[in-house]
């Protein structure tokens, strides 16, 4: 039976991006977000051992570069508001491919990348989630191609 396997990939430096997303944020007057991270977001329908496709797909080079990004294989339990973006026409094929006929992985059914983006917000969890929408309509997606989804504890 196919399992779902979600592995979150960050920077261990500071993202200059992030940081360049909360700088405009405050700007454009959501002065309530107090930080922004941002991370690579993959999640693979595999037909294998859960545990021996972790231990090698955390090393696959074309996701994790050890010198400097950091993972995790489930999205943090905080207090922070997250978002998912997602390319609208994005199927995976082109990395799905160079999984299995370059890396090996020949047990990878399925495979879609979003960015997380997380952020502190100061204020209480429904105003919280209408500025994560505002930011997310006025920054952090192009709805040309696109999409997002705020994602709920």
């Amino acid at each position: 039976m196919p399992k779902t396997i979600e592995m979150i990939v960050s920077l261990k430096v500071p993202d200059t991006t992030a940081i360049t997303a909360l700088q405009t944020l405050q700007r454009i007057g959501l002065d309530k977000i107090k930080d922004v991270k941002r991370a690579d977001y993959y999640k693979f329908l595999i037909e294998e051992d859960e545990e021996k496709f972790k231990s090698q797909i955390c090393k696959a080079d074309i996701l994790v570069n050890a010198n400097k990004h950091s993972y995790t294989f489930s999205i943090p339990k905080d207090s922070n508001v997250k978002i998912l973006v997602k390319n609208i026409n994005d199927d995976g094929s082109g990395i799905l491919a160079t999984l299995k006929n370059r890396l090996g992985f020949k047990n990878i059914k399925n495979v879609e990348k979003a960015i997380l983006w997380s952020m502190s917000i100061d204020a209480d969890e429904k105003e919280a989630g209408k500025i994560a929408e505002k930011a997310a309509r006025e920054l952090l997606v192009n709805e040309h191609y696109q999409e997002f989804e705020i994602l709920g504890d």
